[in-house]
């Protein structure tokens, strides 16, 4: 029987995602250009990230309306 209205939106990351955090800021590889960008949610295996807008990256801002979502195992934490 479905549960209507009932979601439980809390996902636990993985022990490799309980390394990040939400808001903060990572690296990450998109068709092999190093971008970055802040995790806005963080999912089982990877993580929801608005990407940094730079003057490089206008088309794949545009394709992704901004966002991608990244595994945690190709990401690392900036110095920011």
């Amino acid at each position: 029987m479905a549960a209507f209205g009932k979601f439980d939106s809390s996902i636990d990351p993985s022990e490799v995602g309980k390394e990040f955090s939400v808001n903060e800021h990572v690296r990450f590889q998109v068709h092999n250009q190093p971008e970055t960008g802040t995790i806005t949610k963080q999912l089982k295996n990877s993580a929801v990230i608005a990407i940094d807008e730079t003057s490089s990256n206008q088309e794949l801002i545009s394709e992704s309306n901004g966002v991608v979502i990244i595994n945690y195992k190709q990401m690392e934490p900036t110095d920011q």
